[in-house]
């Protein structure tokens, strides 16, 4: 934003320097033109173009459209947390599909433009060689320059996107070997942690029986003495045979309940070591996502980087060689016209087929964010549609700004001519002596009727 009202009060202070300029000559030779308020026209104003453009009646919009942008950014930076095992493989799944469709989009994208760029490039070597006066089957000099220029620079883009993909599928490769050993560890230490715990409880529940046997030691053997009188009654030999049991009995619901707690502790225990190995898991599995995300984007764009001077260096070579050519050419009214209908016919064709490919490569993704979410049992986003939106809204703000500047310029320029004001900056860091116009701006500005009196966008469609 800055850059833009950098700019633009750049060529605000010149217009307004060359209008002052103006005024002076007409006066004549010496004179010192004066405004209708008693200033020089060689005055200097300054503009605090934030609080003019704060009252401006669409900044509300602007800072809207700003906080949804930000909204969007941030929607389409999300991985989604605390998925499970399970839904964080599905979402993988999700991703490699995602990208595999997008590759099949691009190299479809590709042919399709290969096909048309073709067709045209063989109408147009006929209309050369009949401009250039050569035989009807011949193919042209400016359609074989154009046709090596093609296959160059498809080698090059060919060769660069197999390297990024070669890397992109190197990096899934390394980050589900590396997903796995980390499942593998994180399954191996809570295995331990619980076999360790089974084991102490096992320990303890075999101490305490040994301590409960202990304890009943002296009563179960004066019982076992009496049962071993020949000559007890029934009934007694009953009573003694039936204390001894009780004896077991209590013995046994006791070593029967300890077991019960430590059953229960080891359950409790299995469900926190599970929670904590998928949260374990999940940001590890998130930490990966993002760093292979960046690893990718900085990727694609050394591989831009790189690629540039060549493409530039090839176009360089194509278009010295054409000049010639070209040359006799650039008068030939007829074959001008002819070749432009040719581009445009080709170019029409192309973008039909490119607008309907797209829809398609959508709902592709459409339906793989449907069939994944219903696997995982949650729904996920479309990042890509996400940040498409943005940038659509991003588009649509920049050229609201632009048509807001483009008024604000005009209200300053009014109010500096009608004060007799020669330059006006700004910022307020180089007003010195110069004349402070923000209030009266401000004024005008907030009182425009947006509706009516903002400028119509500009044909460059806000970009």
């Amino acid at each position: 934003m800055e850059a833009i009202r950098v700019r633009g009060l750049g060529m605000l202070v010149a217009a307004l320097t060359l209008a002052a300029m103006a005024c002076a000559h007409k006066g004549g030779p010496g004179a010192t033109p004066v405004s209708s308020t008693g200033l020089s026209a060689n005055a200097v104003g300054y503009v605090n173009m934030d609080t003019v453009m704060a009252a401006h009646p669409l900044h509300a919009q602007l800072q809207a459209m700003q906080d949804q942008i930000g909204v969007l950014q941030q929607e389409a930076a999300v991985v989604p947390t605390g998925m499970s095992p399970a839904q964080a493989s599905a979402y993988d799944a999700m991703q490699r599909d995602l990208a595999n469709a997008a590759q099949q989009f691009q190299q479809d994208l590709g042919q399709r433009r290969a096909y048309y760029e073709r067709r045209e490039a063989e109408a147009i070597s006929r209309l050369q060689a009949a401009a250039l006066g050569q035989g009807p089957n011949s193919s042209g000099i400016l359609s074989g320059l154009q046709q090596q220029y093609g296959q160059q620079a498809q080698a090059l883009q060919k060769q660069a996107f197999a390297t990024l993909n070669s890397y992109r599928t190197e990096l899934f490769r390394q980050d589900n070997e590396h997903l796995k050993h980390v499942q593998e560890l994180i399954a191996s230490d809570m295995r331990a942690k619980l076999k360790q715990r089974e084991s102490q409880l096992s320990t303890a529940e075999t101490k305490y029986q040994i301590d409960l046997v202990k304890a009943d030691q002296e009563q179960r053997l004066n019982l076992q003495a009496k049962l071993q009188n020949l000559a007890l009654t029934d009934k007694d030999r009953k009573t003694y045979q039936d204390q001894l049991n009780a004896i077991d009995a209590r013995e046994q619901s006791q070593i029967n309940a300890l077991k019960t707690r430590d059953n229960a502790e080891i359950a409790k225990l299995e469900h926190d070591l599970n929670a904590q190995a998928a949260a374990k898991y999940d940001a590890e599995r998130r930490a990966t996502t993002l760093a292979t995300q960046a690893k990718l984007v900085a990727r694609q764009r050394d591989m831009q980087t790189s690629i540039n001077p060549q493409m530039q260096a090839l176009s360089g070579k194509f278009q010295q060689q054409l000049n010639d050519a070209n040359a006799r050419l650039a008068n030939n009214e007829k074959y001008k016209a002819q070749a432009q209908s040719v581009h445009d016919q080709m170019q029409s064709g192309y973008m039909d087929e490119a607008n309907k490919a797209e829809t398609a490569y959508r709902q592709v993704r459409a339906d793989l964010i449907t069939k994944y979410s219903a696997i995982a049992h949650m729904q996920f986003e479309d990042n890509e549609a996400i940040a498409a939106q943005a940038d659509k809204l991003a588009a649509d703000r920049r050229d609201l700004y632009q048509r807001i500047a483009d008024q604000v310029r005009g209200q300053v320029e009014q109010i500096a001519h009608n004060d007799g004001i020669a330059v006006v900056f700004g910022s307020v860091r180089a007003a010195g002596t110069a004349v402070d116009l923000t209030d009266q701006v401000t004024k005008a500005v907030s009182s425009l009727q947006a509706s009516t009196s903002l400028p119509k966008p500009t044909a460059s469609g806000g970009s």
